[in-house]
């Protein structure tokens, strides 16, 4: 008797994300490219330490972002 294997996982909906779990991922990322930018320059890799440092400003933008939603949000509930 033959047994069907199903190779692909199903489609979710990844537009669907909590604030805090934004805050979380784009804090991470955050963390861990500033840690390989940081890496990057000091053994001379301009080629890692450029582009890290790069998608880690563009992070830093992000969690600034989510933070001042939050405090304005919070701030108009009142």
């Amino acid at each position: 008797m033959g047994f069907k294997v199903n190779f692909f996982a199903r489609p979710i909906d990844s537009n669907y994300r909590l604030a805090w779990e934004s805050f979380l991922i784009e804090f991470s990322l955050f963390v861990i490219c500033t840690v390989m930018a940081i890496y990057g320059w000091n053994n001379g890799s301009l080629l890692m330490a450029v582009p890290a440092a790069v998608v880690a400003a563009s992070c830093f933008g992000l969690v600034i972002y989510s933070l001042f939603i939050f405090f304005a949000n919070s701030q108009a509930s009142k």
